[in-house]
């Protein structure tokens, strides 16, 4: 299996904040970002690690979509409601004249590089690193 080891660790830093939503089970998903974080921190080599995170990442439907759809988005590997064409309008009303796509929302992550969060609104505070010990999060 190639691996793309980029697309692999940036996925595994964005579907952090979604895992909630992603896996019905609040104990899987919080056992699977104790997981993600030991990868993305860990020591051992790089290519190692993005096979690993890649296994993690494939065991569930869910987060291997998820998986796939930031690996179609190379190279920027957003997470996939952050890509273009992600929204759709719906209806019979025409929209408004112009370019219909999103507007790329401001990313940031930890200083330790295992978590990455895009601020789906300019109201909407920046969090903590989910990470204990791990700082505040960074403009991209």
């Amino acid at each position: 299996m190639d691996v793309d080891e980029d697309g692999v660790f940036e996925a595994g830093r964005a579907i952090r904040p979604y895992l909630g939503n992603l896996l019905n089970d609040t104990a899987a998903a919080a056992e699977l970002d104790r997981h993600l974080v030991e990868l993305l921190t860990g020591t051992a080599e790089r290519s190692v690690r993005a096979r690993r995170l890649r296994d993690l990442l494939d065991r569930h439907a869910d987060t291997a979509w998820f998986l796939a759809q930031v690996l179609t988005d190379a190279p920027y590997y957003r997470p996939p409601d952050q890509q273009p064409g992600y929204r759709t309008r719906t209806g019979t009303t025409p929209g408004p004249l112009g370019d219909p796509g999103i507007v790329a929302a401001e990313g940031y992550r930890c200083p330790h590089g295992d978590y990455v969060w895009y601020r789906p609104d300019i109201s909407i505070p920046v969090p903590a690193c989910p990470t204990p010990g791990h700082g505040t999060l960074t403009r991209d």
